[in-house]
């Protein structure tokens, strides 16, 4: 799925048909310094931002960029509250549990790494722009579990009208990723987060 940077219709190819799934409004402006275009490095292998997903909670929203990489590997890049986490889909160890199973401190273990549930909610997609590796719909609620180890890796569960999705990645520091095409956020110095 794209969003038409002109017109705002958001377009669905399927092989070489083309479906419209209507329009969509743009997002506001925020502080974040990723736009579609951003390049960065993770790993040691360049990737660059082809689209995001805008969340909406109760307390607020975040961005989820999707990171197209240089290797063929699909990522995503979440940027929450100064936090910055890369992730990839995996498949989770075993059934996944019910969503009403989940609770802050329940723990799970992935290659060896004990992750720990803190932070569970419901969440609603707001908005998106650029390109997408799934049909996007306005309004489409999910029960999302993150989780932490203490080595700084990152989990996530994602509950919604679907199959449940699993992603694994790290929390990285801004300056680690060697961002370039980078939005300019008036009132900060050239070094950015």
């Amino acid at each position: 799925m794209t969003t038409c940077t002109f017109c705002r219709s958001n377009v669905v190819r399927h092989d070489m048909d083309l479906k419209s799934m209507g329009k969509v409004a743009q997002l506001l402006s925020d502080l974040s310094p990723f736009q579609v275009g951003t390049t960065g490095v993770y790993d040691n292998t360049g990737f660059y931002l082809a689209g995001r997903i805008k969340l909406m909670y109760d307390g607020g929203t975040w961005s989820e960029w999707y990171a197209l990489f240089d290797d063929g590997r699909e990522g995503w890049l979440a940027e929450a509250q100064g936090f910055y986490m890369m992730s990839f889909a995996r498949q989770y160890p075993g059934g996944l549990p019910h969503p009403d199973d989940w609770e802050p401190g329940k723990a799970v273990e992935v290659d060896g790494i004990k992750f720990v549930a803190d932070d569970l909610r419901w969440v609603e997609y707001f908005g998106s722009e650029g390109e997408l590796p799934f049909v996007y719909q306005q309004g489409y609620m999910g029960f999302s579990v993150d989780f932490r180890s203490k080595s700084g890796d990152f989990a996530n569960i994602l509950y919604g009208e679907d199959e449940p999705s699993f992603y694994v990645g790290r929390y990285q520091p801004f300056s680690s990723f060697s961002f370039s095409n980078l939005k300019e956020v008036h009132g900060w110095e050239s070094e950015q987060p």
